[in-house]
């Protein structure tokens, strides 16, 4: 048992593995559409030996595959609680790592089994923190353009992100950790809320180092036009006034979210442009150096779109070819083919698999890169293990990576992924739970046999994560030379 006194009142954890950690700690409380609050404090001791309610979210069968979440978890509203993994409270200052869960911006929660902070904190010296945001409508519904400027501050998840910062910078070092060497990480949906938060004015200091994994800022990402635009949308699909949104209950806005999803796709509710917590597009104030001097490792994963097309088939991906085909217009048929011919299979259906995973991952991805490149140092990389799993129809898919960061490959969780493949895939788990943990502890994941060169504009070196990792200039080079 393990008692700390927060900013909040005391909390009790528990010693897991000889890893002190403590769960459901609340941060803030949540506000329906607006700003986090601060927390009640309480008395006495809290218990914080079990994690928390997760964010509101669609109880779907597919989607329950992919999050991990079970007709039997606990979800609230007032869900703003993260989790410690600790090698103990203890006054060392040891380095600290945040973690943004992915999910679409729809799902998932900090708990999830695959985010065990242990690996890190035993091996490593980390203190490792996960945490809960709001997800879907209840986190970025705007309402700013239909009930006025007291309503003018959007994306309620970015800022439930943020208190989650301030929560760490006030009360870390109570935990054994350093509030002056914090590395924020996420993967999908919390790689694109840290290439937001590289932009947003009021998580400027609360973090040091960044690693994104399979998300930055899109190529067009949303503005408040687009965020009324989709506010009007969720309205229809209600049939009711903006007012009566605080008044139902949370299910039915989810299951509002879930009918305008079907129609406007997967990743409708997602960061935008408020011009007051966004003042202007995350890559315009990346490039011009309001993150300067932090350094980023990032990188995505050649297959990332299989993930979807797998588990979600033609729902998702149908959609997202008559998007290209309308941003693209006369264009489409050339860069079509020129993702066909690239393949040695010259696979048409595969060929728009691997134009939507670039266009939504991989060159966002290098975009940021080369933005932030002029101001801090940035790392690069793809991930290529091919997974056994499905019949190999899931390759290097989205989200594939995240066992091997975490080093928990040999966990039963994990082995839907890895097709059983633990074994072959321990070694690889390895080098990157060690690379990305360099990269937490001092700012550059370089060490033992591993040379990683620093991404560049001129030579684009980019470490390929593979069952024999390498370096390569430019991978794809040509694809992405269409993007320019």
């Amino acid at each position: 048992m393990s008692v700390v006194e927060t900013t909040s009142g005391k909390v009790r954890g528990a010693i897991r593995g000889g890893i002190a950690t403590w769960r459901g700690i609340p941060y803030a409380h949540a506000a329906r559409f607006g700003a986090p609050e601060p927390v009640t404090p309480w008395h006495g001791e809290r218990d914080a030996t079990q994690f928390g309610p997760v964010a509101m979210q669609s109880r779907d069968a597919r989607a329950m595959l992919v999050s991990g979440v079970t007709d039997k978890t606990v979800m609230s509203e007032d869900c703003l609680a993260l989790n410690i993994y600790a090698p103990a409270a203890d006054a060392r200052r040891r380095p600290v790592m945040v973690w943004i869960h992915g999910g679409a911006f729809i799902m998932g929660a900090g708990s999830q089994p695959l985010y065990n902070g242990t690996a890190f904190a035993r091996d490593h010296d980390i203190v490792v923190v996960t945490l809960n945001y709001r997800l879907g409508l209840l986190g970025f519904l705007y309402l700013g353009d239909l009930l006025g400027a007291g309503y003018a501050a959007g994306n309620y998840a970015l800022q439930d992100q943020i208190a989650a910062l301030r929560w760490v910078r006030d009360n870390i070092e109570r935990f054994g950790g350093d509030p002056a060497n914090v590395t924020v990480m996420g993967e999908s949906a919390g790689a694109i809320s840290i290439a937001t938060l590289l932009g947003m004015p009021a998580a400027r200091g609360l973090y040091h180092r960044a690693i994104l994994q399979s998300g930055a800022s899109g190529l067009s990402p949303p503005l408040r036009a687009d965020a009324t635009a989709l506010a009007a949308d969720v309205l229809v699909e209600l049939k009711t006034d903006v007012r009566a949104l605080f008044e139902l209950s949370a299910e039915q806005l989810i299951d509002a979210q879930e009918h305008v999803s079907r129609t406007k796709g997967l990743a409708s509710f997602a960061p935008y442009v408020d011009e007051v917590t966004v003042p202007r597009l995350p890559l315009e104030s990346v490039a011009a150096g309001d993150a300067a001097g932090v350094p980023i490792l990032l990188g995505s994963n050649r297959d990332e779109w299989r993930l979807f097309d797998v588990f979600f088939g033609d729902a998702v991906t149908q959609p997202l070819i008559g998007v290209l085909r309308d941003k693209l217009g006369p264009e489409t048929a050339r860069f079509h083919a020129a993702y066909r011919d690239a393949r040695a299979d010259r696979s048409d259906h595969d060929a728009w698999i691997d134009l939507i995973g670039d266009v939504a991952f991989r060159i966002p991805m290098i975009k940021l890169a080369e933005a932030q490149a002029a101001h801090a140092p940035v790392w690069m990389y793809r991930f290529d293990y091919t997974t056994p799993a499905f019949g190999g129809r899931l390759g290097a898919a989205h989200a594939l990576e995240l066992p091997f960061v975490w080093n928990t490959v040999d966990q039963p969780a994990t082995q839907m992924l890895l097709g059983g493949d633990a074994a072959a895939a321990a070694p690889l788990a390895r080098s990157i739970h060690d690379a990305w943990a360099r990269f937490i502890r001092g700012g550059d994941p370089n060490g033992g046999a591993l040379d990683w060169p620093r991404y560049e504009r001129t030579q684009r070196t980019t470490l390929i994560l593979d069952r024999t990792p390498h370096t390569v200039d430019d991978p794809g080079g040509s694809l992405r030379a269409l993007w320019q």
